[in-house]
């Protein structure tokens, strides 16, 4: 995405593409009946008068909705049933403060993110019966696994831990003085080492599973926001969402795997590791560290 590129995505909560298809906003509501995503089931309804598709309570606070405008097909997040302006506002005035969405707001723009996704694929005449991010979980609880890592861990020091709910470590996370190498532990075990390349333009990661290389990472140079491509195991890593605000989906071969954003919990904030594919798990906590020192470095 250029950086006046205003057709969305990244956690915008808005998106639009062209309506090569003439789609009218029956054929929306027909098509996207029969595809499977993660935020619910569509309507046709209306917005201040206006025909739209809708899917009710996305979150607490957000419907997003999707609808033909001219020549275009755009989506977005608005207001549910029963939530006011003045509590919209005082929402956005409170992620402006904190710097970060709360998660109401976070999932609203995800959906739209997933949504523009289908939709894309619509008008690519791309057959589609569920989005990316609506595949099954594939973990022994049938749930997301959470983690959580205190924002800035690299910058603070090269030795840390990641945390399940209870505050109990699960992962021990060892680093060399330079922070260029981490050993990624569990239980005692390295599960995978992190290398970060010394002399590079843009940043370059190399991650090792039992000293083979089965990952590599690349920031891309963006003027607007930073991107991450590389390969996991020989499948194309996509990133999918706002790195610096550290909202995204991690997909690998084109399955999401992964999401990583902030969470308040009741000892800090810190950034939330949802893994939804367990045998991803140590990559996905390896890819929290990458993006961390990154923000770092841009904040900088």
């Amino acid at each position: 995405m250029g950086l006046f590129d205003m057709s969305g995505g990244g956690n915008m909560g808005y998106a639009n593409v062209k309506n090569t298809k003439n789609f009218t906003n029956e054929d929306l509501l027909q098509k996207l009946s029969a595809i499977t995503v993660s935020f619910g089931t569509p309507v046709m309804g209306d917005i201040k008068g206006t025909q739209s598709v809708l899917y009710k309570k996305v979150s607490d606070q957000y419907d997003v909705f999707v609808r033909v405008d001219k020549d275009k097909v755009i989506m977005g997040k608005i207001g549910t049933d029963g939530v006011g302006g003045g509590k919209m506002a005082l929402n956005m005035g409170l992620d402006m403060f904190l710097g970060h969405k709360d998660k109401g707001t976070s999932d609203a723009d995800r959906a739209v993110d997933e949504l523009l996704e289908v939709i894309k694929k619509l008008e690519s005449g791309e057959e589609v019966t569920g989005s990316t991010v609506a595949q099954p979980t594939n973990t022994a609880t049938g749930s997301a696994i959470e983690l959580f890592m205190k924002q800035k861990a690299i910058s603070l020091k090269p030795k840390f831990d990641i945390f399940d709910m209870n505050e109990t470590p699960v992962y021990h996370i060892e680093g060399d003085m330079p922070r260029l190498n981490f050993s990624i532990q569990k239980n005692g075990t390295e599960k995978l080492k992190l290398k970060k390349k010394l002399v590079a333009i843009m940043p370059e990661y190399t991650i090792l599973q039992g000293g083979s290389e089965c990952a590599k990472i690349k920031k891309k140079l963006k003027f607007a926001k930073p991107e991450l491509n590389g390969t996991v195991n020989g499948k194309e890593l996509k990133i999918v969402g706002d790195i610096l605000g550290f909202d995204f989906d991690i997909q690998v071969g084109g399955a999401t795997i992964g999401h990583i954003d902030i969470a308040r919990t009741v000892w800090s904030d810190c950034y939330r590791i949802s893994i939804k594919d367990e045998s991803m798990e140590a990559f996905v906590v390896a890819l929290a560290i990458i993006v961390d020192n990154i923000a770092d470095k841009d904040n900088d």
